[in-house]
């Protein structure tokens, strides 16, 4: 045969080989991608779905409320000048200032039939009785207004009437849950009533009871407690204790 026939045809071998080498290796990829159902001997991969995205913060809890002013003062005025009060007291004198927002109240005479169904009462005890839930025998009674619907919270015994029958005054008292008290009232029991006022009300010659912060020898007043002085000669006209003021 002649070398000139022999070579096409060892070219044609040759493409027939390569085509069929890259066939194969295509066929042997295609299967090792293909999902094995069976035990193929090879470890088995799981997919791990990514973490969840880290949950809000909870909200952070509310700033308690700041702590109620607990110092006081009380005496009679002497002189007023800008925002600065100066007193004559049991035992000296005393200074007090106050701002625009300084809660001013008067406190004047009151009686029995002023305490009615709906207006808040602070209860001053006899030594004999307490507040205990059942009845208290009352030695003094203020009447105040409610604030924002809320009767003030200050010291003593503190509600809101319920009813008024006889010497007998119905009174919830203040918390999460009131509790309905009984307060007896007697000849003796004494009655005042608080009402809003404003710092124009601050003139010499009237008794004051001023709660605040002190610092420095001066009483930073938050709240001022105003009532006439007795008269000249009464028994008590120096400087008659004030009714205790509500907290703010």
């Amino acid at each position: 045969m002649p070398a000139s026939t022999v070579k096409p045809r060892l070219t044609q071998i040759g493409l027939v080989a390569v085509v069929a080498f890259i066939a194969l290796s295509f066929a042997m990829c295609h299967s090792e991608g293909t999902t094995n159902t069976g035990n193929s001997g090879k470890p088995t991969v799981t997919a791990i779905p990514p973490s969840p995205a880290p949950s809000a913060a909870p909200p952070s809890a509310p700033a308690p409320p700041p702590p109620a002013p607990k110092d006081y003062v009380e005496g009679m005025v002497q002189s007023v000048s800008g925002g600065t009060i100066q007193l004559r007291t049991r035992t000296g004198s005393a200074t007090a200032d106050f701002t625009p927002s300084t809660r001013v109240v008067e406190v004047t005479p009151a009686q029995l039939t002023d305490v009615t169904p709906g207006s808040c009462v602070n209860v001053r005890a006899t030594p004999q009785s307490a507040p205990s839930g059942g009845a208290i025998t009352a030695q003094a009674v203020t009447i105040t207004a409610a604030v924002d619907g809320k009767c003030p919270p200050p010291a003593g015994f503190y509600g809101t009437v319920s009813s008024v029958s006889g010497n007998t005054i119905a009174v919830n008292g203040l918390g999460p849950q009131p509790t309905p008290t009984n307060v007896t009232v007697a000849d003796s029991t004494s009655y005042k009533r608080q009402t809003a006022s404003d710092t124009q009300a601050i003139t010499n010659g009237k008794c004051l009871g001023a709660q605040g912060t002190q610092d420095g020898g001066v009483l930073h007043a938050t709240m001022i407690s105003l009532e006439a002085c007795p008269p000249m000669g009464h028994p008590h006209h120096h400087l008659p204790h004030l009714p205790h003021l509500p907290h703010l």
